[in-house]
């Protein structure tokens, strides 16, 4: 089984299955609000764990209207389709 934790991971798949925790800000101990997003990936050729998060990451921010920089994906997992 491939290690997801690895952001070098090649996607060797065709789809993948993703949850994501998203959170606006760094992380930081404490409360705080944040959104669990499920979704689908169609994977593109030379695609890595990383390169899915990156993409999840940019798609967040431009969908709240808020700097790539201030969105955090607290926790993940994947799955093949």
């Amino acid at each position: 089984m491939a290690d997801y934790s690895n952001p070098n991971t090649p996607l060797t798949a065709s789809r993948y299955a993703w949850d994501a925790t998203f959170k606006r800000g760094p992380a930081h101990r404490g409360r705080f609000e944040s959104q669990r997003i499920e979704g689908s990936y169609d994977t593109q050729p030379g695609a890595t764990v990383g390169s899915l998060l990156a993409g999840l990451t940019n798609w967040y921010a431009q969908t709240n209207g808020i700097p790539v920089a201030d969105v955090t994906i607290l926790s993940y997992s994947l799955r093949e389709k």
